[in-house]
This record gives structure tokens, sequence and C-alpha cells, in this order.
């Protein structure tokens, strides 16, 4: 096999196809995803009836809504949420499909791929987090409880997924 030094160029067909063992800090990460995915979906039907016909449905970069739309589209941002942790939680079990800037050999692809899975988990449950918090704060705008997402929200939930990317480029180079 022809390990060229080129970013992202390798063939998937030409990497080892491995799912690497579980640590018990991945199956932590998954479990505590869940647990808010599964939340959220309660707390939407809990809540639901108790809405006002009008809710927000868009806040600006201060965090104060600047949109409002039918009831029903809190389902939307629950579904949204569903969908995100889903589709991410099945991706993680291809990890020989994910883009990697470095090249997968026999020797390497095990702790890459723990390590790829390992932070689209961490990736994943941030998401699930933002989201929660997107439907939990949406209900309490729309009954009158707060006053918006908070002006926090933006720069600290862009801050996390840059730095949890940038963390998981620096360490696959490490990790080669």
């Amino acid at each position: 096999m022809n390990q060229k030094k080129t970013f992202g160029k390798q063939n998937t067909a030409d990497r080892p196809r491995i799912r690497p063992a579980k640590e018990p800090v991945d199956f932590l990460l998954e479990i505590a995803a869940l647990i808010l995915v599964v939340a959220l979906v309660v707390i939407t039907a809990v809540k639901y009836a108790g809405l006002p016909q009008q809710i927000p449905t868009h806040f600006n970069a201060s965090g104060q809504p600047d949109d409002y739309s039918h009831k029903s589209m809190i389902w939307f941002l629950t579904g949204i949420a569903f969908v995100i942790f889903t589709g991410l939680s099945v991706l993680n079990r291809f990890p020989y499909i994910f883009n990697f800037p470095v090249n997968i050999t026999t020797e390497n692809a095990e702790r890459l791929y723990r390590h790829a899975t390992r932070s689209l988990r961490l990736i994943n449950l941030l998401t699930t987090i933002m989201f929660f918090y997107l439907t939990w704060q949406s209900i309490a705008v729309a009954t009158g409880k707060a006053a918006g997402l908070g002006i926090w929200f933006l720069p600290v939930t862009v801050g996390a997924i840059f730095l949890v990317t940038i963390y998981m480029v620096i360490r696959m180079y490490q990790l080669k």
C-alpha cells in the first residue's frame, strides 16, 4: 500500500476496517447524550400544552428573541436534535470513513479511530447540550420565565465546538 503524505487524499478502501473497543469514558459520553435527548423529548412533550400559540424560534447574536412562530415549531427543534444525535451515533460506528488529516495505517488505525470516535462522541454531547438549552430557554422565554438565551450562549457554544475541533486535529497529528 502506497502511503502518500497528502492531506485528506487517502482512499478509505485502503484503511483497516476495525472498530476500537469502547472505554468507560466512551460509554459515559454516549449515555450522557442519550439521557439529554430523552429528557429533551420528555420536557417538550410535558411543556407543550402549556405553551402560548407563539414561541421564539430565532435569537440574535446577543441571545434576544427576534422571530416567533407557532408553538409546534418546538417539535422541529427537538426533532433536529434527535436527528443529529442519531446521525452522529450511527456515523461513529464507521470510523474508517471519516476524513483524517493523516494517513491511516494498520499500526495507527486503532488509536486514531479511538480518538476520532471519542471526539465525535464529545461533539455529539456538546450539540445535544446546545439543543437542550435552546429548547429549554425557548420554553422559558415563551412562558415569561426568561428574557432570552443570555449573551454568553453564542460565544460559549462556538468556542466549545471550536476548541474541541482544534484539539481533535492537534491530537491526531500527535497520535499518527
